[in-house]
């Protein structure tokens, strides 16, 4: 079985996933996570393009935005020669998760689990434990609306668990060809790549593993209740809620303050990177972020300055420093 590591951004949102790429880096080493481009500049795109990582995008998509072009997954995957053969799997990691005490073994074991129910799809329910039906009744029923009218088909069942596409493992490419298609063409709304991937799941009642959403993406009220703690393989830090041993972590939550989302700037000791951040608020565990940022900026320090990713530092830091514009 092949494993096939894969993430997606755009230009807005680069600064913010060299975070995911450095935690992947060292929590995966000798794995490859490559890299849709749903948006890059030339630089950003060169940068990974030189990593050997960049998934280019296909032409069909060059006018589409990033939650389009997630949905357009295989579309990527195929542009790019990379077949999705019976024994490959793809795992997609949302860009904004950080990797943290995770190995190989932990994706692996999900993938035997599929195998051994013979299903195509794990995924997390949503952490909430809402319904599909629940959630787009919900608050913001009036924009989702058109996932609503779709999603009233013949059939479907709106008492189905609401799951997250934030991470997920799928071994069919028909069902990426049926996410793209349910979205292609749709104008953008809250979700709608979401709510999109629950309708081409749901929609035949498809099998799938349910994974524990806090324990591989711990995202929202559960980041409140993150304890960080030095890891037993390498000296790494662990996240902990309660026992549970949390697998990543994701920056995105409904409540206020969770995130800090603005112009931000990280000098890495001669270096600065400058532009949009999004990144935990709490102090830990966005300290811990920032470290692996900095750590990333300094390993590929040669290549982001000569590409103007990074600029010399007016002010140089002992070490690294990150403030807000």
């Amino acid at each position: 079985m092949n494993i096939i590591f894969v993430t997606g951004s755009d230009a807005a949102f680069f600064n913010s996933m060299l975070v995911g790429l450095q935690s992947f880096a060292e929590r995966m080493p000798g794995q490859r996570l490559l890299v849709c481009d749903f948006g890059f500049d030339g630089a950003q795109a060169g940068f990974l393009r030189g990593l050997d990582v960049l998934l280019e995008r296909p032409p069909m998509l060059a006018s589409e935005g990033a939650f389009h072009c997630k949905a357009a997954l295989l579309a990527y995957l195929r542009h790019n020669g990379q077949q999705i053969g019976p024994d490959d799997v793809v795992v997609w990691l949302d860009a904004d998760l950080t990797l943290m005490d995770v190995g190989v073994a932990d994706f692996a074991a999900v993938l035997t689990a599929m195998v051994s129910a013979g299903v195509d799809i794990a995924v997390c329910p949503e952490p909430l434990g809402r319904s599909f039906g629940q959630l787009l009744s919900g608050t913001h029923a009036s924009a989702m609306a058109p996932s609503a009218r779709i999603a009233a088909q013949p059939g479907m069942d709106s008492a189905l668990p609401y799951v997250s596409s934030g991470l997920f493992f799928c071994r069919s490419a028909a069902f990426m060809t049926r996410w793209q298609e349910l979205t292609q063409g749709k104008a953008y709304h809250p979700l709608f790549e979401q709510n999109m991937f629950n309708v081409a799941l749901h929609e035949k009642r498809s099998a799938f593993v349910a994974l524990d959403c806090e324990e591989w993406q711990a995202q929202g009220p559960s980041l409140d209740r993150i304890k960080l703690i030095p890891a037993v393989n390498g000296g790494r830090l662990a996240a902990l809620v309660g026992d549970k041993n949390i697998k990543t972590l994701h920056t995105t939550s409904g409540a206020p303050g969770h995130l800090l989302i603005g112009n931000c700037r990280m000098t890495v000791r001669d270096i600065d990177l400058a532009g949009p951040f999004k990144l935990f608020l709490a102090e830990a565990l966005r300290l811990h972020q920032l470290q692996l940022l900095a750590r990333f900026l300094a390993d590929h320090r040669e290549a982001l300055l000569r590409l103007g990713i990074c600029r010399r530092a007016a002010r140089p830091a002992d070490g690294f420093e990150f403030v807000t514009l």
